[in-house]
């Protein structure tokens, strides 16, 4: 009997993910403040007068389920530059997408968050 409670508890609390396809068209350079763990200790620390270290990411010209979306990094560590291509990813709060994929050479596969920032 605990173990069915058990089980219809872990159920109710689960979330069904909202799998997506995204399909990157294009990639764009940009450079923003860097958000990281470090970064933000030392601004802590040094003042508000400290200098800011500068993080380059990138964001993504993406489309998902046939409409065009502007992909704006929302990772504190910053976004690489996936290759051209179709990705499976995650959507939060149906703003926030989670895509996972794989860097080149060293073949890890990384996660970042990116917000979806309008259309193109």
């Amino acid at each position: 009997m605990k173990k069915a409670m058990f089980v219809f508890l872990l159920m109710a609390f689960a979330q069904a993910k909202d799998v997506l396809r995204v399909q990157v068209a294009a990639v764009h350079s940009v450079t923003h403040d860097d958000r990281g763990g470090r970064a933000v200790i030392d601004k802590a620390i040094m003042g508000a007068n400290a200098p800011t270290r500068q993080v380059e990411s990138f964001n993504l010209d993406a489309i998902i389920n046939g409409e065009h979306v502007l992909l704006a990094c929302d990772d504190p560590k910053g976004c690489e530059a996936p290759a051209l291509g179709s990705y499976d990813a995650e959507m939060k709060r149906k703003t926030f997408v989670k895509m996972t994929f794989t860097l080149p050479l060293s073949q890890k596969q990384v996660s970042r968050w990116y917000k979806i920032a309008g259309s193109w």
